[in-house]
């Protein structure tokens, strides 16, 4: 078993989605069907059941929205540069397999690179970055000549409005083409787990959003080309009935329907 120790606070809330992909894998009717994350969740020994409330089996639903983009990507861009800001034990770069062409690059701090390390090892093609996203000293070494797909998995949530503006400017200033994925919440749905999360990571939500606009004002390089509430997924429809009920009742109400967006931006 692999011991943790050192993941805190943002750190530590990495295991709220591999918990609920590991649960998604284990289920009859499997989104992801993501095998590395339930061998993952095996192999460290932390008790990571009081993350069910958050995790679920709705974090499989937007890690196959995000696949879904990367190959839709990859499918018009052979040559492509995939970059997975704050990539946590996400297992995307194994559920994609992408093909040799591509150049792909996990990002996140050395604490949870070191852990990542224990279970993903790589190649040629797969190279992992010990960076805070907000250091300025990582860009550089990813080719910025080709496409890239940029991947902010439940990441900006936890950096400031002008922490996500400054490195979104970064970004668009260092690569000349391609596209930006991210997702937000809003603030019903932030007041209404900031408690428990404190309680059980330490982390705070920093960033709400309501009117999806002022996302797009962030920077004019951005032209945001598609935006899905997570509870409108298409891939929600996958889910076991008492799922879908209770979604489907949460939609009835504007604080929660929009409670997380996934939002794609041309660059």
């Amino acid at each position: 078993m692999t011991q943790i120790s050192n993941l805190k606070e943002e750190k530590e809330t990495l295991f709220i989605p591999l918990y609920g992909k590991a649960i998604d894998y284990r289920s009859k009717k499997s989104i992801l069907n993501d095998s590395t994350a339930n061998e993952v969740v095996k192999g460290i020994d932390v008790d990571l059941s009081k993350h069910r409330r958050f995790g679920g089996r709705v974090s499989a639903v937007r890690a196959k929205q995000y696949d879904e983009w990367t190959k839709e990507f990859i499918a018009k861009n052979n040559n492509a540069v995939i970059v997975h800001l704050g990539c946590g034990l996400d297992a995307r770069i194994t559920r994609i397999e992408p093909p040799a062409s591509i150049t792909w690059f996990d990002v996140d701090f050395p604490e949870v690179i070191c852990l990542r390390k224990t279970f993903f090892s790589e190649t040629n093609e797969y190279k992992m970055m010990a960076n805070s996203i907000t250091s300025e000293n990582w860009l550089e070494a990813i080719p910025s000549d080709r496409p890239a797909l940029i991947i902010a998995e439940g990441v900006f949530e936890y950096l400031s409005k002008e922490e996500v503006k400054t490195l979104l400017h970064r970004l668009t200033n260092y690569f000349s083409n391609g596209q930006i994925a991210f997702d937000v919440m809003n603030p019903s749905s932030i007041d209404s787990r900031k408690e428990t999360l404190k309680e059980t990571t330490g982390a705070t939500i920093r960033w709400a959003v309501d009117d999806i606009s002022e996302v797009d004002k962030l920077n004019p390089k951005l032209k945001r080309v598609e935006t899905i509430p997570l509870f409108k997924s298409v891939f929600i429809k996958k889910l076991p009935f008492g799922y879908r009920f209770v979604f489907g009742l949460l939609t009835l109400f504007s604080k929660y329907k929009n409670s997380m967006r996934l939002l794609r931006y041309d660059l």
